[in-house]
């Protein structure tokens, strides 16, 4: 079974004010999340680790709500 097709990833960025990762959007697939964060002209937070492509279970554990 193929995984393209499934909206199991969420983009999110980190806050240093209060040490907080935020949500940023809605359950998107991962080609998706990418196209987002290149759209908004993440990609230099991305690499340095700011903004996060995360699936729904990573999201449960870093403990976002």
């Amino acid at each position: 079974m193929t995984t393209a097709w499934t909206k199991e990833n969420v983009v999110v960025m980190h806050n240093d004010y209060d040490n907080t990762w935020t949500v940023k959007t809605i359950p998107l697939t991962y080609l998706q999340a990418v196209r987002f964060v290149m759209a908004k002209r993440w990609n230099y937070a991305l690499n340095k680790g700011t903004v996060k492509i995360v699936t729904l279970d990573q999201l449960e554990n870093m403990g976002v709500a």
